[in-house]
């Protein structure tokens, strides 16, 4: 048998699009602190590992009564009501064959420790939709058979091929499609209109962290009162900045090969190059400090304090629920080569549990996500909820093109999506301590954009410290 981890909680996903994010030091301190110490005796629901083969359609329908099919999930406003529907609708178009049962868990947080517990004691979900950060987890919880095995084995119901490279790469470990991406969402540059013409900057030239940094030191300098940028300020960002480099955030391979990550990457000349370049603007007065809560980032923005923001596509509805007008969202600067570089996602995606779930129940919950990851339902979801569609096959409606042009942030977070190469860099750092790590790196980073250490100094106690994280981890798991 070998050992397993117990995952107490993650970064909380917030209900809607993510959100500008502020997490607790102390929190993410002790929930790192309870991963590593989190290690139990072996077995999950019924005291098994998945096997990794998954039933096909017979399995379905020998069933002598109807299926249930339970799901869990952290959705919830407006994300989560939408949701809801596509599973009413599916529920009503199977009637007398399946019968879908889905829990709003709270948070992802809230989710994911949930199910920590039902994998010692019995009693997952047939279907866990569980937020990015805890990828890494699950796949080395072996519960789940993979989206790759079910599609394989179910051939005439969802298309791997519709799924967007970007998403389908996040969720991709050993070229095996590990869970389907359900709602997604990427960072974006937005950027006050009146302020940047106000200063004379060029907007042809923030397609580049060079050109976004230089526009801020011009609008710092002819615009009094305001500074040229914001952002959160938490781990995501650095794993952005990373990956906008073209560059792994962990090694090896962003840990998508073999035995997955056993380091963290934070000291390349790409990364080096990317952070310190906004770490600079940070130290020189240009950029404000809004420090870990993530709303003060936006309410900066939309009061006029900062001309431009980096913050994840979900804050394109904060920011007019805010009341403002005149902005515009673009793509997120790169400081890599395109054919590498590119944005990371965030999101949450569909996992198809195996250990204690019969045959039957597997196909019928891999059923459920055909439908929700299928081209209609993903066009309502997106225009509920705010998040990118994750199946391709939604470019071609009417309604959708519809939708863009009379909703610009949208299309432009669409075509960044649609632009970003599935590359190791975009792929982002796979492992199971990855709660750890943003714990680990965001204090450093802090001390460093402070002005209170040197950059070096910042960037190797930070790798060494979520290596630490890593190491931990892989020891109590058995890897």
């Amino acid at each position: 048998m070998s050992p397993r981890l117990s995952m107490p909680s993650a970064p909380p996903m917030p209900s809607r699009p993510r959100r500008p994010r502020g997490r607790p030091r102390l929190a993410a301190a002790l929930l790192a602190t309870a991963c590593a110490a989190a290690l139990t005796a072996c077995g999950g629901s019924g005291g098994g590992e998945a096997t990794g083969a998954a039933p096909g359609p017979s399995a379905l329908a020998g069933a002598k009564e109807p299926v249930t099919v339970t799901l869990w999930h952290g959705l919830g406003g407006p994300a989560g009501e939408a949701f809801q529907d596509e599973i009413d609708a599916f529920n009503k178009a199977n009637t007398g064959k399946i019968v879908v049962k889905a829990s709003f868990q709270g948070s992802y947080a809230d989710a994911i420790a949930k199910y920590t517990s039902s994998i010692r004691d019995g009693g997952t979900p047939s279907v866990m939709v569980s937020n990015d950060v805890t990828t890494g987890y699950l796949r080395d919880a072996k519960q789940t058979v993979s989206a790759q095995a079910m599609a394989a084995a179910n051939p005439s119901d969802l298309d791997l091929d519709q799924l967007r490279p970007a998403a389908r790469n996040y969720y991709t470990a050993d070229g095996t499609l590990l869970a389907v991406p359900l709602n997604t969402s990427m960072p974006l540059l937005y950027v006050n209109d009146k302020l940047l013409a106000k200063a004379g900057v060029d907007r042809s030239t923030l397609g580049t962290l060079d050109g976004v940094a230089a526009a801020a030191r011009k609008v710092r300098a002819e615009v009094p009162g305001v500074k040229g940028l914001d952002q959160p300020f938490d781990g995501w960002w650095f794993e952005q900045l990373t990956a906008a480099a073209g560059v792994p955030y962990c090694t090896p391979d962003n840990g998508r090969k073999g035995a997955g990550a056993t380091a963290l990457s934070l000291t390349s000349e790409a990364q080096r190059g990317a952070i310190g370049t906004v770490a600079k603007l940070y130290t020189d007065g240009v950029a404000l400090d809004t420090g870990t809560d993530g709303n003060a980032a936006l309410t900066a923005f939309v009061s006029g304090k900062t001309a431009m923001m980096f913050n994840s596509s979900g804050a394109i509805g904060g920011i007019r629920q805010a009341g403002m007008s005149g902005f515009t969202a673009l793509p997120y600067p790169l400081s890599g080569a395109k054919s590498s570089a590119g944005a990371a996602i965030g999101g949450a995606a569909m996992w198809v549990d195996q250990v204690g779930h019969s045959a039957a129940e597997q196909v019928a919950s891999w059923k459920l996500i055909s439908h929700l990851a299928s081209a209609d339902a993903q066009e309502r979801f997106a225009k509920a909820s705010g998040y990118a569609p994750i199946n391709t096959a939604v470019d071609n409606s009417a309604t959708w093109k519809q939708f863009l042009a009379e909703n610009e942030p949208y299309a432009v977070l669409g075509k960044q999506f649609a632009d970003t190469a599935a590359t190791t860099a975009t792929s982002g750092c796979l492992t199971g301590a990855m709660t750890g790590v943003r714990a680990a790196v965001v204090p450093e980073m802090q001390r460093a954009f402070s002005g209170a250490v040197p950059l070096d100094t910042a960037l190797k106690a930070a790798e060494k410290a979520a290596t630490a994280k890593i190491q931990d981890y892989r020891k109590q798991a058995g890897q």
